[in-house]
């Protein structure tokens, strides 16, 4: 049941997820708009049932369509349609058929969120959906309430299938230490939201040097600069340094002398989503953070996955646990349409924790709704 969508970037979807379709088509009809505004908002909302709002609103529509014809007033329609919601609400209340009794038992999450998997992933429901429990209940404060989606992350790595997705405890970032140092226990991370580089001047001005040794002193005041910056990281603590941008082979250089383990990252989300994680704030310029600016992890630790080299920040604190579902698969558009199925997931375990009940699914609850109404 996968449709090919093809957006106005020419980039290929192949998905059978609504809200990837609807959030990738051009729509340019006013209703049809609303609807796919409707889609959007239950998305953000619930995070998953957007087939059903699309189905729903366009059968609606559809049927009102026929009353038009037969002469009725579109205000009197809504009338009905509002009475037919309000029946619909009460009926609900007395339709539970199950109810999630405690949210960190992974035996009965995985029980509740597995066929919201299997509609988007059919075949390895249970592996996906054990995952998801793993990574949820890992994430999960101690008062559930608390619990965020964001703290569950998703990386996807090609090579593979997707049997070997694995949970990783933490942050995972594709990228290797720059420097020798691979593995810090209980570390300080200072995150500089800037490139880590010899300060260049503004102005070009012209130099004039009388012998050998002035050539050899030339750079050495500003590397002696640079190397006092890098020695007051050290002796703040700082042995995780990640920066935004390049990072010169001098920095490099010094960095290794001090064993400090340096990272560096294109994405300026990257960067927001570590700070947050180890709880630093990200510099814009190149000084020693104070102790308030930065970070803790328990453990930043070096790992190869499909010969990708990948980092792991993790921070064993109530507030900033966090899990990354390392997603396996042959190709990009499996991967992507795992990672919709994940996100499902864990929305679904968010919702379970605001409202634990459960009504009968495919299709009984709304056949009987409709035949009571």
């Amino acid at each position: 049941m996968n449709k090919m969508v093809i957006n106005y970037l020419e980039k290929l979807f192949v998905t059978s997820d609504a809200h990837t379709i609807i959030n990738e088509s051009d729509i340019h009809h006013p209703a049809a708009k609303m609807v796919a505004q409707a889609a959007k908002m239950q998305q953000n909302e619930a995070g998953d049932n957007t087939n059903l709002v699309l189905t729903l609103s366009g059968e609606l529509l559809g049927q009102a369509a026929n009353l038009i014809n037969m002469g009725l007033h579109p205000s009197e329609i809504l009338i009905g349609y509002e009475k037919a919601g309000k029946k619909a609400m009460e009926l609900l209340e007395g339709l539970t058929c199950h109810k999630l009794v405690d949210p960190r038992d992974p035996v009965e999450l995985q029980r509740c969120i597995k066929a919201v998997i299997a509609s988007k992933q059919f075949g390895i429901e249970d592996f996906l959906s054990k995952k998801i429990v793993e990574a949820c209940v890992y994430a999960m404060p101690t008062n559930p309430v608390k619990f965020n989606v964001d703290n569950v992350r998703v990386q996807k790595i090609l090579g593979g299938g997707s049997h070997d997705t694995q949970v990783v405890h933490g942050i995972v970032v594709i990228r290797g230490s720059e420097t020798s140092v691979r593995h810090v226990q209980k570390a300080k991370v200072a995150v500089f939201n800037t490139n880590i580089e010899m300060q260049q001047g503004e102005t070009k001005g012209t130099v004039l040097l009388h012998n050998a040794s002035e050539l050899l002193n030339y750079t050495k005041g500003e590397e002696d600069k640079f190397e006092s910056f890098i020695k007051k990281l050290a002796e703040a603590g700082v042995n995780v340094v990640v920066c935004a941008g390049s990072m010169s082979e001098l920095a490099v250089h010094y960095f290794e002398k001090y064993h400090i383990m340096a990272l560096k990252i294109m994405s300026k989300w990257e960067i927001k989503r570590i700070g947050r994680a180890v709880g630093a704030t990200p510099i814009v310029k190149l000084e020693c953070p104070t102790p308030e600016e930065m970070g803790y992890a328990d453990e930043v630790n070096f790992m190869e996955i499909s010969s990708r080299w990948c980092t792991v920040f993790r921070r064993d604190q109530d507030e900033c646990k966090m899990t990354t579902i390392i997603l396996r698969g042959s190709t990009n558009a499996l991967l992507d349409d795992c990672e919709r199925a994940i996100d499902n997931g864990v929305n679904a375990v968010k919702n379970l924790i605001r409202d634990p009940r459960l009504i009968p699914g495919a299709g009984a609850t709304e056949i009987y709704l409709a035949s009571e109404i």
